[in-house]
């Protein structure tokens, strides 16, 4: 459990009310990587929602068959930075991880179970509302820089 007073801090909690950021609280760890530490790999169950405190996080992507002139583990398609979300494929069937996620810098990060906060959702409508609102806003704003990562790393 982390307190709800950490979550207030952050634009991506500010729709909740007490109640909800100490129900949300109840579920979250906080959590230390140190810099090349792997917090998640692409293609496994998402078990997490994941929201960056300090440090940074970087997401690669695989190419499958594809040969290209990029990094072993996958080509880079963005960064997370301290006060964003990741993991959101945690929130969304088949809740399967998209990309994969590396420590950039040593990061504090908070971890909350994806199975219970999904669980929360069903009996708070409201909530799951907010949240998924917030999770959407992040999605397309992550959408949008992978479209530019992807096309400069083609050029």
């Amino acid at each position: 459990m982390i307190s709800p007073e950490l979550l207030r801090h952050y634009p991506f909690f500010g729709l909740l009310d007490d109640s909800q950021l100490n129900r949300i609280a109840m579920l979250a760890e906080e959590r230390q990587y140190q810099s090349g530490a792997v917090v998640f790999r692409e293609g496994k169950p998402a078990t997490a929602l994941y929201f960056l405190l300090e440090g940074s996080v970087d997401l690669y992507y695989t190419l499958g068959g594809l040969k290209h002139n990029v990094v072993e583990k996958g080509i880079s398609v963005g960064e997370i930075n301290p006060g964003e979300p990741f993991g959101i494929s945690a929130l969304i069937e088949p809740h399967v991880l998209t990309a994969t996620a590396s420590v950039a810098a040593d990061s504090r990060v908070i971890e909350i179970d994806a199975a219970a906060l999904r669980s929360l959702f069903e009996r708070d409508r409201k909530l799951a509302y907010l949240f998924y609102h917030q999770a959407a806003k992040s999605a397309i704003e992550r959408l949008h820089s992978t479209r530019v990562q992807l096309a400069a790393a083609w050029v």
